[in-house]
């Protein structure tokens, strides 16, 4: 099942399989190594409305909640 980044759990992480958007999105998230295949952990949301804070290959960083909304993933759980 595929979710947006916006709404894993805090320390949830999931695999990278789809982004909605054009070409301007897509630009955005490569430029910050979120791409199909990469593992994304989200660390943080900042309640009403703000930022995402999420680890991509040993990087933290923010991501608006809306373009967090875009990035579809495959939730990892543990076995």
């Amino acid at each position: 099942m595929l979710i947006p980044v916006d709404r894993l759990r805090a320390g949830e992480s999931g695999v990278v399989r789809r982004i909605e958007g054009g070409r301007g999105i897509l630009r955005r998230l490569e430029a910050m190594g979120v791409r199909p295949g990469k593992v994304v952990a989200k660390v943080s949301t900042v309640f009403m409305g703000g930022p995402v804070t999420v680890v991509v290959d040993g990087r933290q960083m923010a991501m608006g909640r809306g373009i967090a909304g875009r990035v579809l993933v495959e939730v990892q759980r543990p076995e």
